[in-house]
């Protein structure tokens, strides 16, 4: 029997020790419609009633929601030891088989190779042209006085993204998609919706017909469009050190052509690099624009660490100045608790384990739902209201696995900190534009993740010249 303070792994064929019991609630049959229509209400509602660990009949079979950090310690980090991932089959085949979520025993390795990327040198490098491409859309926004967020929000982050992973200069017009199989920035970027809807499809069925079968077919015509990128950048100059993801990926494999990188590898990775990043920031910077917007104090004490800590153009702000911005941090932080963009992998138990003197049976599902985990009262009083000051000092440290934006354990988001960087440079620009209030209540959709609904619009009110200010 394996064991850690509050956590056991049973062996194969032993029982438990007397006074253990199952977690509280029977699974229902409706238990996955009622998670799918409104996900903040199934988990906050039976975290209150039945405690921080219980049973569900969500995606069928018991499904164990966590809430309680040592139960999603023991979820995220039993790899190869005591759970598997329990994806649908939809979203296996939509992954493909070189990714990340496939072949366990070979995750460390890949995750370890592709690591230098979205960290250290290669992340400082990106910020200049974050600082750029940022920048010009926001002028743009503001030159339009008023902004359907999400829509806004999502183009940015593509002309972010695309050069970032794949090395290829969108932000500086679509001349340079010429000679590809997708000639447009508007159809990649409907590829991709299309993509995304396979992943959650409830039959596996090829066909016009099926949201798994249109995803399909588009993730076939977004592997060719990978494909031909990579054909195009091998035909060129490779920079060294590299710029960009996929730059690293080929000169890795130029060194090593028998190693980890194989075209198929690296295809289906700028493939889904771009899917997972893109959803994801856009989730978040269009969350912070909406939770800034409602917290007028918030954002007044925002300016005043701009004014305190920024001095100087905010285009020469390299990394390690935007993360000495610890009220800011702390404002990204409490959005991704607030409104945290995704789920975590449903996991599947393949030996019993012991939590807190409950039984966890071989087979049943185990879930770490950031909506429950950040909506616990025992460590985030008030829930419900915005409040950064959680997160200045410490904080984050202290609640490892009380604050899972971006998952955990091995599977932890390989562009987590990407995500934060871009977030960042984002805000500072735009504090430093204007001021923004929502036309509205903004309403979201709420599975398979959060995302504000495209109708919901933002007043901008650009910020006067010091010069007409004075006047």
């Amino acid at each position: 029997m394996t064991a850690s303070p509050g956590f056991q792994v049973l062996e194969e064929g032993s029982l438990p020790p007397p006074g253990t019991v199952l977690p509280p609630r029977r699974p229902h049959w409706w238990d996955t419609f009622a998670f799918m229509a409104d996900p903040d209400h199934f988990c906050l509602d039976n975290l209150k009633t039945w405690g921080p660990i219980f049973r569900t009949g969500v995606f069928g079979g018991t499904t164990v929601f966590l809430a309680e950090p040592e139960a999603v310690k023991m979820a995220f980090n039993g790899d190869n030891a005591y759970t598997e991932l329990a994806l649908f089959a939809t979203t296996n085949a939509m992954f493909g088989e070189y990714s990340l979520f496939q072949r366990p025993d070979l995750h460390r390795a890949r995750k370890a190779a592709l690591t230098p990327a979205f960290t250290g040198a290669m992340l400082a490098g990106y910020v200049p042209r974050l600082q750029r491409v940022v920048a010009g859309h926001l002028a743009t926004w503001a030159s339009r006085g008023e902004i359907p967020l999400q829509p806004s929000v999502e183009a940015l982050s593509f002309d972010l993204l695309v050069p970032l992973l794949l090395g290829v200069p969108i932000d500086a017009g679509e001349a340079c998609l010429q000679g590809l199989p997708i000639p447009s920035t508007a159809e990649l970027s409907r590829l991709y919706r299309t993509f995304f809807d396979g992943f959650f499809g409830l039959v596996r069925l090829e066909g016009p017909l099926t949201a798994y079968g249109r995803g399909m077919q588009a993730r076939r015509r977004l592997t060719a469009f990978m494909a031909a990128v990579i054909e195009r950048r091998r035909g060129g100059p490779l920079p060294e050190p590299p710029e960009d993801f996929l730059g690293m990926m080929l000169l890795a494999q130029r060194a090593e052509p028998d190693g980890l990188f194989s075209d198929a590898l690296i295809a289906n990775q700028c493939l889904l690099q771009l899917w997972g990043a893109h959803y994801e920031i856009t989730g978040l910077l269009a969350s912070w624009m909406v939770q800034i917007g409602r917290h007028p104090a918030v954002r007044q004490r925002l300016e005043q660490e701009l004014a305190a800590e920024v001095h100087g153009p905010l285009e020469a702000l390299r990394l390690e100045d935007l993360r000495r911005l610890a009220y800011l941090e702390a404002t990204i932080n409490e959005t991704l608790r607030t409104l945290p963009p995704s789920s975590t992998a449903t996991r599947r138990l393949t030996r019993s384990v012991l939590i807190d003197g409950m039984l966890l049976q071989k087979g049943w599902k185990l879930i770490a739902e950031p909506r429950m985990v950040h909506g616990w009262e025992r460590h985030y009083p008030e829930p419900g209201r915005f409040d950064p000051e959680r997160f200045l000092g410490n904080a984050s440290e202290e609640r490892r696995y009380a604050f899972i934006p971006f998952g955990g354990g091995v599977h932890a988001c390989l562009g987590a900190q990407l995500a934060m960087t871009i977030t960042r440079v984002f805000a500072l620009h735009a504090l430093e534009a204007g001021r923004w209030e929502g036309l509205g209540e903004p309403r979201f959709d709420q599975f398979p993740l959060r995302m504000l609904k495209p109708d919901h619009r933002l007043r901008l009110e650009p910020r006067l010249p010091a010069a007409q200010t004075a006047g």
